[in-house]
């Protein structure tokens, strides 16, 4: 045997483990979008590479505050798609806030779509816009469906959301630098949480342009705790370093 032989022969087992390993865990189902570890995780197959990219799946992630705020920095993003549904692992340059620290901010899956219905995962406190909250200061992580447009009254020359899923498609890990959004379908009918909770079905696909980050400026219209919201501006929106589509 060869040199070229031996290291060629690794390399296709490594990469055959990892594809399985990926494949595998596409197919674990999950009820609720927030958990503080990977169920079923230690049945697939290539486990241990697995851990190496996402991290340990048991970690206490509340971890220290990020006072440059380089979890928006997107390193590295995996996204693999079928005809039905979207999975994507997300690679930050730091750790990844569950406490509220970091503000209101996600990552968002841009498909062909374009802005008209988007993939996004975030964190915030002071408005209740989805089931997986307990309130309106819980910075659970979770989805959404969201379409964005002009608001130049309330946002200026900055994105704001026309319309959002109240409901969480698919599911959101967060563990460390990591975050895995998973299981997320072409196409969603939910309810609308700007408008009364009216029905709203988004269709972004699975044809996949970009991932992103972003940061969240809600508009009150007043100070006062229950002030009306009036607009939800999306700001410092950036592309991620990298994007490997599978």
């Amino acid at each position: 045997m060869n040199l070229n032989t031996r290291v060629i022969i690794p390399a296709i087992i490594f990469v055959g483990i990892l594809s399985v390993g990926l494949i595998s865990y596409g197919q674990i189902q999950q009820t609720n979008a927030q958990s503080t570890g990977f169920p079923g995780l230690d049945k697939i197959p290539g486990l241990d590479i697995f851990n190496k990219f996402v991290g340990e799946h048991n970690s206490n992630n509340n971890g220290p505050s990020n006072s440059n705020a380089d979890y928006l920095d997107i390193d590295k993003a995996v996204v693999g798609t079928d005809a039905k549904k979207v999975q994507a692992v997300l690679q930050a340059h730091g750790h990844i806030p569950k406490d509220g620290s970091g503000g209101a901010f996600g990552y968002g899956i841009l498909t062909t779509k374009d802005i008209s219905a988007v993939m996004v995962s975030t964190t915030h406190k002071g408005v209740l816009d989805s089931k997986e909250q307990k309130n309106k200061n819980d910075p659970v992580w979770h989805n959404h469906y969201v379409s964005l447009g002009e608001d130049t009254k309330n946002c200026g020359s900055n994105q704001a959301v026309t319309s959002i899923t109240y409901q969480s498609p698919g599911q959101v890990l967060v563990s460390k630098d990591k975050a895995i959004m998973s299981n997320l379908p072409a196409k969603f009918t939910g309810t609308n949480a700007l408008d009364n909770n009216k029905p709203l079905t988004l269709n972004p696909g699975t044809n996949i342009k970009n991932v992103v980050s972003f940061k969240l400026q809600p508009v009150f219209e007043s100070d006062a705790p229950d002030a009306k919201l009036l607009a939800v501006c999306v700001t410092d929106i950036h592309p991620a370093d990298k994007v490997i589509k599978n």
